[in-house]
């Protein structure tokens, strides 16, 4: 569901609420946290994928941006700044829309904490809070797995069956949020993490699919199922996990609100609920050609006013003009 934004919320710069913040003002967990040394190698090798900006003449004020979950995307994982001047973080927030608004980033988002003096300030910082998630961790086993008729691996031509089982399966005002399409399940290589997907078919299609985005050892996954397949996700996310992951390797997933009551597939291959967290996003504005130069709309403006006889070859134009101004 939508988050209503408050017009009576204070923003967290007052007095009272300094305190409660900490200076890094996503503090996301720390198996959670990306390494900060990737982004400042992103930084210096100025990669798409990962990258630290820092306010200019503000060293201690800085933030690490990821293109998750696609390059039109970008994840922010931390947002640093003194406690007592957290304006320069809310500054440092807009030059950062403004650089991805430039380079096609349709949206800037992350997961906040669950507390009201932090979602006020963000909202305050232009991002709306759209649904809580809860992030889970797990460690993966040294059990393997043997083939499942069921089970399947994905490919390329099957983007259009998740698309109509995410769709089935998503509140509405989140796929509007989201804004996924087809080509937002492409498997292979994105943005420095390797892509999989699986799929759980039966006689009724596609029920449930389990996507799982690799780096090294840390593994993302997301998982998609119909009410009535929850035995089928248990089966597909334990296949699925024991393909991509090594014994050992860290396993993370994000749980939506809406979607609790999958937590025991989840917690029956050993994932652990960490903490509730709050999804906000911000929406960039791209610039797109004028119409037509100022010159131009003046010259047809003039025309609208001129017998017709003199403008039958702009007649199609003019005729915007021409409704524009009965509205």
């Amino acid at each position: 569901m939508f988050w209503r934004r408050s017009r009576s919320s204070t923003t967290a710069k007052s007095a009272g609420r300094v305190p409660l913040l900490g200076s890094d003002l996503v503090a996301l967990p720390a198996v959670f946290r990306p390494p900060l040394i990737r982004g400042l190698i992103g930084a210096a090798l100025r990669s798409s994928s990962e990258r630290v900006f820092v306010l200019r003449g503000q060293p201690g004020t800085y933030a690490q941006v990821l293109a998750e979950p696609s390059r039109d995307h970008w994840f922010v994982a931390r947002l640093v700044a003194p406690p007592e001047k957290l304006q320069l973080a809310a500054d440092l927030l807009e030059a950062i829309a403004h650089e991805a608004g430039a380079r096609g980033v349709v949206r800037l988002h992350t997961l906040v904490a669950d507390r009201p003096d932090v979602l006020a300030w963000w909202q305050e910082a232009g991002f709306t809070p759209f649904r809580r998630v809860l992030l889970l961790a797990a460690t993966a086993s040294p059990e393997s797995q043997g083939p499942d008729p069921a089970i399947r691996v994905q490919d390329a031509v099957d983007s259009w069956e998740i698309q109509r089982l995410y769709e089935r399966s998503t509140p509405r005002p989140i796929q509007y949020a989201e804004a996924r399409n087809r080509s937002t399940w492409q498997i292979g290589r994105r943005a420095g993490w390797r892509v999989r997907g699986f799929l759980f078919t039966d006689e009724r299609g596609v029920s449930a699919y389990c996507r799982i985005r690799s780096r090294q050892r840390r593994h993302v996954v997301e998982l998609l199922s119909d009410e009535a397949a929850v035995g089928d996700a248990v089966r597909l996310l334990r296949y699925a996990v024991a393909r991509c992951a090594r014994p050992g390797d860290e396993v993370l997933a994000l749980l939506p609100e809406d979607e609790l009551a999958a937590l025991p597939v989840f917690e029956g291959v050993g994932f652990v609920p960490i903490e509730t967290r709050i999804w906000v996003a911000r929406y960039t504005v791209r610039r797109v050609r004028a119409w037509k130069t100022v010159e131009e709309r003046a010259r047809l403006a003039a025309l609208a006013d001129a017998p017709r006889v003199l403008y039958r070859r702009d007649r199609p134009e003019v005729a915007i003009i021409e409704r524009a101004r009965r509205q």
